[in-house]
């Protein structure tokens, strides 16, 4: 899998279901390559949840790779699309289901955090804002956090197995052990 020989694919932002994470590079910059990593992660989590589930005869779709967006689904029900704005300095995630919202930015958060230990030297730097549901607007991550803002954090997702974190020495580890940590 090289991300980075496929084809732009051309998507507006508000034409994309979900709630949307993003992930802003913008006070330090988005380097070429961790968003094509973060694809390949992602990739490899879905494949990987897939052999997990398989004794459940529920398949995941088969992933949408382009070199800026992707849709891919974790698991069953678990879809969320992934677009790079080259221009903007970001990486925008839309959860399609409000259920996955919390276990998707907590993924989500330990990938970024592996590629920028194994691959950026633990340089790079980014802030992480979410939809507001209520006010229809993004928030800081530390905002949504502290206000226990739904979908991103609330306890309904504990029915779905999520874990409640990813060790930072999960970072340290080969990638089976540190797919196997999400």
């Amino acid at each position: 899998l090289i991300p980075s020989l496929l084809e732009d694919y051309l998507v507006e932002k508000e034409t994309i279901k979900g709630r949307r994470c993003v992930i802003d590079f913008s006070n330090n910059f988005l380097p070429i390559g961790v968003f094509q990593r973060l694809l390949c992660l992602c990739v490899a989590h879905s494949v990987r949840g897939n052999e997990n589930e398989s004794d459940h005869n529920e398949l995941i779709m088969e992933p949408s790779l382009h070199k800026n967006y992707a849709t891919i689904e974790f698991e069953p029900g678990f879809k969320v699309h992934l677009l790079q704005d080259e221009e903007a300095q970001t990486i925008t995630i839309f959860v399609r289901n409000d259920e996955f919202a919390g276990k998707c930015l907590r993924i989500v958060q330990a990938m970024l955090r592996k590629v920028n230990h194994d691959v950026m030297g633990s340089g790079l730097n980014w802030e992480i804002y979410l939809d507001d549901v209520v006010a229809d607007e993004l928030r800081s991550l530390r905002e949504a956090q502290e206000e226990n803002a739904s979908p991103w954090f609330s306890c309904r997702e504990n029915k779905h197995n999520v874990k409640t974190s990813v060790t930072p020495a999960a970072e340290n580890i080969d990638l089976a052990g540190f797919l196997d940590s999400l």
